[in-house]
């Protein structure tokens, strides 16, 4: 909760219970409306309105039409529970669906960042195939997050274009879009082309979404890797994203629900070899790009992915060796070609996952998971996040304190799943990127939930 918004809620619990519990009148109802009318100027101007607060702001209205005029003359039991349950809901909601608060990353960099619009002319969209357009080459946004020396004037915004996403984001989510135009007032740590760091190379780790997902849904994580010393880069996989916004205004919605398509598992494996081709190909562009190739380090670099883009880290790495260690969250081993699964890979990887996918349509994946660890010649890491469920592993848990009611998300804190996530991430390409010896403790003391198998 922000500030005004919290003593702006705290006045009308007062102002409730001096209007109708209250036997003795202890502050003059009326001063304490004027009271709330200037916070709520202050809030307005300093924090900016969101639809959450819209009870608590008819609530003051009503309040002050009840001093003025004394109300409409109900019983004393009907006032006291009208009342009541009018309160519960003005001040209820604004903390039920909060503006999320990212958590301050820990490391000594301030965070730049940048945006590309890229095309990638030696490949046709597969996706639009059928389309009439026979031109339309697969294009990629794709965000550059760096360690920079100074800040500039503002944060970036959470989400860029937030007007055009909010209706895929409620379709997404099964709400009306407009509960999410919230999103807009969420501060990040990244500033928009902020300084690079001179003279100093970084390892580069590239992030690969999942399916209905976008690149800022692992913005905590993202802020965390590179205040502590990495370049990390994440794409919006068009047509697997939620929406994919341009930089030059044209968008690209979600085409990837194939829920019981006949020819699924197929579609499933051109999708991954798509996004696997568009991880390489965001590192041959960052080879020649001229803004951030004089601070990446190329001999050490790694890929990491949430579900879909777990496979996609996968198979990335299976098929390129110059990514030197892999990451994966939750991720959804079944899309993986079966000799993937039987081969492995031969660099360090590491699985952080939920304790089962039971409830799931893919229970299958934690037995192709098993089959694949036994297969990789790497360094090899596999832990459960006690309590988590999928969605876990993103910024979701933040979005509200009942997400595990209304989202994928299970029932540890967020805060600690969010924690917990980024400690582990950080301690392996730390180890295995920057070679600092022993990052990962091998019994995760202090992180009782988290167990190594």
């Amino acid at each position: 909760m922000r500030l005004f918004e919290s003593i702006l809620l705290l006045i009308l619990i007062a102002l409730i219970y001096q209007l109708v519990f209250s036997k003795q009148k202890t502050v003059r109802p009326i001063h304490l409306l004027l009271f709330a009318l200037i916070l709520a100027v202050a809030h307005l101007m300093f924090e900016g309105y969101r639809w959450q607060m819209v009870p608590a702001y008819l609530s003051f209205g009503i309040a002050y039409l009840r001093v003025k005029t004394g109300g409409l003359k109900f019983t004393q039991q009907f006032n006291k529970i009208t009342w009541s349950l009018g309160t519960v809901i003005a001040v209820g909601l604004p903390f039920a669906v909060p503006i999320m608060t990212l958590p301050e990353p820990t490391g000594p960099f301030q965070i730049g960042t940048y945006i590309y619009q890229w095309a990638d002319t030696s490949r046709m969209e597969w996706f639009t195939i059928e389309d009439e357009d026979i031109d339309d080459v697969r294009e990629l946004v794709v965000q550059v997050w760096y360690p920079a020396e100074t800040k500039t004037d503002k944060p970036m915004p959470y989400l860029d274009n937030l007007n055009l996403r909010i209706d895929a984001l409620g379709g997404a989510g099964d709400f009306p879009g407009f509960l999410a135009s919230h999103i807009d007032l969420v501060k990040t740590y990244s500033y928009s082309n902020a300084p690079a760091i001179p003279d100093k190379k970084f390892p580069l780790l590239i992030l690969s979404h999942g399916i209905t997902g976008f690149r800022q849904i692992h913005t905590a994580l993202i802020e965390e890797l590179t205040s502590n010393g990495y370049v990390v880069v994440a794409p919006d996989h068009t047509y697997d994203c939620n929406l994919t916004v341009f930089p030059d205004g044209h968008t690209a919605d979600y085409r990837s629900d194939i829920t019981g398509h006949p020819d699924s598992i197929n579609i499933r494996r051109q999708q991954l070899n798509t996004r696997t081709a568009d991880i390489k190909f965001i590192l041959d562009q960052l080879l020649t790009a001229g803004e951030f190739s004089n601070i990446i380090n190329f001999e050490k670099i790694g890929v990491l992915g949430h579900s879909y883009g777990g496979a996609t880290a996968i198979q990335t790495a299976y098929e390129d060796d110059r990514f030197k260690a892999v990451l994966t969250l939750d991720s959804w081993m079944n899309p993986l070609p079966e000799h993937i699964i039987q081969q492995g890979i031969n660099q360090p990887f590491l699985y952080l996952g939920r304790p089962s996918w039971e409830d799931s349509d893919y229970p299958t994946s934690p037995d192709k998971l098993e089959q694949f660890l036994g297969k990789v010649t790497g360094e090899k890491f596999h832990y459960i996040l006690q309590g988590a469920r999928h969605l876990d592993f993103s910024d979701v848990p933040l979005f509200s304190p009942f997400s595990d009611l209304i989202l994928e998300t299970g029932s540890i804190m967020p805060e600690k799943a969010l924690s917990q996530t980024n400690t582990v991430v950080l301690s392996f390409f730390d180890q295995y990127l920057k070679n600092k010896v022993n990052q990962i403790p091998e019994n995760l003391s202090g992180y009782s939930e988290l167990l190594m198998q």
